[in-house]
C-alpha cells in the first residue's frame, strides 16, 4: 500500500474533526471525559495530564473500533476479488454519492434542479456510449448508475437522515482513562453523521486492499488525523477556543473541499486510476 494512500486517509480524519458537527462539541467531549469544565481553565495554566490523559484514552477507544472496521471491510473485500471490478465501480458511486452529500450541495434551494440535471446528463451518456461502443455495461452504464442512485438517494429522502446529527451517549460519566476509553468506545459506534462520509469512502478504498493488515493501517490513519488534534486540543484549550473562532468561519469552505476531494477519490476509482496515481506519488 502506496504512502499516498495513507496520507489521505490521515487527511481525511483531519477533515473529519474540522468538520461543523465535530468541532463544536469537542471542549465538550473533553469535558465530559475529564470531568473539568473546559471554560474553567485559565489562560497560561499549565497542561493538565490527566486532561490529557483521558483523551489519549478517549482516542485508543474510537481508534480501535475504526481499525478493526477496517480490517473487517478488508476481511469481506478479499471473499469478493473476483468481482473486484465491478465492486471498485459501485464503491465509486457510493463515495461520489457521499462526497456530494458532504458538499451541502442537496440543501440548497437548486438541489432539485442539479439533481435532475446530473440524473439527465448521465442517462445522455449511457445513451451515446450503447451506440459508440455497443456495450451496455461499459463505463456509461455505471454513470448512468450513479445518475439513478442520486435521484433515489435524493427524492427518497436518505439524504436528510444523513444530515441529522446522530451521537451514542452515555448516561452516567465514567471516572478516569477507563471510562473514557469506554466513551471512545461509544463515541465510534455512533459517530455524527457528519464524519459518516468519509468515514465510508476509506472503508470502501480498504475493502479494496490486498491484506487485512493494509485496511487496518489505513483506518488507524484516518483514526490519527481525527485523534492528534482531540488530543493537542486538550492539552491547550485555550487555543482551542482561539482557533475555533477562526475555523468556524470557514466550515462551509472545509465541507466543499472535502465534498470535492472525495469526489475526485471516486472517479478515480471509478476510472481505475486509483491505484496508478497511488503508484506513482507513492
Amino acid at each position: 500500500m502506496e504512502n499516498i494512500t495513507i496520507w489521505a486517509a490521515f487527511l481525511g480524519g483531519i477533515l473529519a474533526f474540522l468538520s461543523p458537527c465535530v468541532l463544536p462539541i469537542i471542549p465538550g467531549y473533553i469535558a465530559y471525559i475529564s470531568g473539568v469544565s473546559a471554560t474553567s481553565s485559565e489562560t497560561g495554566k499549565k497542561v493538565d495530564w490527566q486532561t490529557v490523559i483521558s483523551a489519549i484514552a478517549f482516542v485508543l477507544g474510537f481508534s480501535l473500533v475504526f481499525t478493526l472496521l477496517g480490517a473487517a471491510s478488508t476481511f469481506v473485500g478479499q471473499f469478493l476479488q473476483e468481482y473486484k471490478s465491478i465492486i471498485s465501480k459501485i464503491a465509486a458511486i457510493v463515495v461520489i454519492l457521499l462526497g456530494i452529500h458532504f458538499t451541502g450541495v442537496l440543501q440548497s434551494s437548486k438541489a432539485k434542479v442539479f439533481v435532475l440535471v446530473v440524473s439527465g446528463f448521465s442517462l445522455l451518456y449511457y445513451i451515446y456510449d450503447i451506440l459508440t461502443t455497443k456495450d451496455y455495461f461499459s463505463t456509461g452504464f455505471f454513470i448512468f448508475l450513479l445518475g439513478l442512485s442520486l435521484s433515489l438517494f435524493y427524492f427518497s429522502g436518505i439524504y436528510k437522515i444523513l444530515y441529522e446529527q446522530k451521537t451514542t451517549e452515555v448516561k452516567k460519566k465514567p471516572p478516569g482513562p477507563i471510562g473514557a476509553f469506554l466513551v471512545g468506545l461509544a463515541f465510534a459506534l455512533g459517530w455524527t453523521p457528519c464524519i459518516g462520509p468519509i468515514l465510508g469512502a476509506i472503508l470502501l478504498v480498504a475493502s479494496q486492499q490486498e491484506t487485512v493488515n493494509q485496511g487496518m493501517i489505513l483506518l488507524f490513519a484516518f483514526s490519527m488525523g481525527l485523534g492528534i488534534p482531540f488530543i493537542l486540543t486538550a492539552a491547550a484549550i485555550n487555543l482551542f477556543f482561539k482557533f475555533f473562532s477562526v475555523v468556524r468561519k470557514y466550515f462551509l469552505v472545509i465541507e466543499v473541499i472535502g465534498g470535492i476531494l472525495l469526489i475526485l477519490i471516486g472517479i478515480l476509482l471509478m476510472t481505475g486510476n486509483f491505484e496508478k496515481i497511488s503508484s506513482m506519488l507513492g
